[in-house]
């Protein structure tokens, strides 16, 4: 492999921001001057990890010193955080260069990426669509190009929905794998950093550099083509969730998924049928294990100025709390999905469903119909995604279709046993390697938000 030149790559990213940022708005901040110093620095040394000069995006929920982090929030604009987050320092430590921070829902509580303090983020596909959330800023500027990686947080799914709705691969390890000291907390029992690129590969290598996990294989992952998958078609055991798992799927969710799964067994995958049983309050047993960290945390700003909180926010933290009654039957809930997901891994390598229902809705819809019902939009994006936050389990979102007539990415959410890590991740090789690849989004369409 030819050396990378840190600057030119800084520079190709730096025009991609000028070329994008006007109509997806998927970085809050840009630190321009600053990436070109670390990428001028960075070319005057051997390289310094498997990282070295490619330039990153990070999470406006994620402490930078020196930089500006609002956390998508009025009450933090202007914040400017005296230390790096643990994550950033990493990343810096292998070589990294900070291009910007990317856009967060208002304090990661929601899952469209819609901020009273910066407005709404974009889909590259449709402009006129969500990206996704709440690391939807991530996901936008990744697969529109304007970095090549990032890390999001993500509590009931906010790296893997905006991944699959706006067409990208979105990583969450194993909870605990990647320290979150620097990041806002939303809800401390389910918070997890996990991390975003255009291939699994460079999901890999951005891991491997946040949990100090390097290898030689993942050097060059973030500028090379996908690596050898770890697995053979024929090795893969892969257990396709169903039951409650696919109760709730739009037609062109639905039929991406049959036709992906259709291509593996096809190449000799060992496909099974798992059928979880319905579980009727799941995800709103999360979300209300989300509620009751989330409000309690911010309760004491809320109530001191108020009126420094978005609409969203403030509606949220108006809802009354929890009985001790419906606690308990959601934990139950939750403990009964989480039991049902881990002893279908017993026999298989990998789960495998949708990432997300839907595909990407409209910017302002609170409500979406699916199943011949109507949902509240934050309980569909994270009905599949939320019980492996609660249940700290590996699991990453591989892109695998273009729905024909909106144009609109489909993911497939692959998860797998606590540490399993490696597994999920060459499983997604496995995907990602069978898959045609998504076409890139087109520049003209973020000209013409529809």
């Amino acid at each position: 492999m030819a050396p990378r030149d840190p600057v030119e790559l800084t520079e190709r990213m730096l025009a991609a921001i000028e070329a994008t940022e006007p109509h997806l708005h998927a970085y809050a901040t840009v630190t321009a001057g600053r990436a070109r110093e670390r990428a001028a620095a960075l070319a005057r040394e051997p390289a310094r990890g498997p990282l070295h000069g490619l330039p990153i995006g990070v999470k406006d929920l994620i402490d930078t010193a020196g930089v500006a982090t609002g956390y998508g929030s009025p009450r933090f604009a202007g914040h400017v955080p005296a230390r790096d987050a643990a994550a950033v320092r990493a990343l810096l430590d292998a070589g990294a260069v900070i291009l910007g921070k990317h856009t967060t829902h208002e304090l990661a509580w929601g899952g469209r990426t819609d901020s009273p303090l910066l407005g709404p983020t974009r889909n590259p596909y449709r402009p006129g669509r969500i990206p996704g959330g709440s690391s939807g800023g991530s996901a936008a500027s990744v697969a529109a190009g304007s970095c090549l990686g990032a890390v999001g947080s993500d509590t009931a799914g906010s790296v893997r929905i905006p991944a699959a709705l706006s067409g990208c691969v979105g990583f969450k390890p194993t909870r605990g794998r990647i320290p979150l000291d620097g990041v806002l907390p939303l809800a401390p029992s389910l918070d997890h950093l996990g991390v975003l690129a255009p291939t699994v590969d460079g999901a890999a290598a951005l891991t491997a550099a946040l949990t100090a996990a390097l290898t030689a294989a993942l050097t060059a992952a973030l500028t090379t083509g996908p690596a050898a998958p770890a697995f053979e078609p024929g090795e893969l055991r892969v257990g396709w969730l169903g039951g409650w798992f696919d109760a709730v799927l739009a037609p062109p969710v639905r039929a991406a998924l049959a036709a992906t799964r259709a291509r593996l067994e096809e190449h000799g995958v060992r496909v099974d049928d798992v059928v979880i049983p319905d579980e009727p309050l799941m995800p709103g047993a999360v979300l209300a294990r989300i509620h009751a960290e989330a409000s309690r945390f911010h309760r004491d700003a809320f109530e001191r100025d108020p009126e420094l909180f978005g609409p969203d926010i403030a509606e949220l933290m108006r809802l009354p709390a929890a009985t001790a009654q419906q606690a308990e039957r959601d934990e139950a809930a939750i403990a009964r999905m989480t039991a049902a997901l881990r002893r279908a891994l017993a026999g298989h390598d990998v789960l495998a469903a949708a990432t997300v229902p839907i595909i990407a809705p409209p910017i302002g819809d609170m409500t979406v119909t699916v199943a011949g019902q109507t949902w509240p939009i934050e309980l569909v994006l994270t009905r599949l995604t939320s019980v492996f936050n609660a249940a700290g389990l590996p699991a990453v979102s591989v892109p695998v279709a273009l729905d024909q007539e909106c144009g609109l990415p489909v993911g497939l959410q692959l998860a797998g046993a606590a540490m399993s890590d490696d597994t999920v991740l060459g499983a997604a090789r496995l995907v990602e390697a069978l898959t045609p690849s998504l076409p890139r989004p087109a520049p003209t369409r973020w000209r013409n938000p529809a």
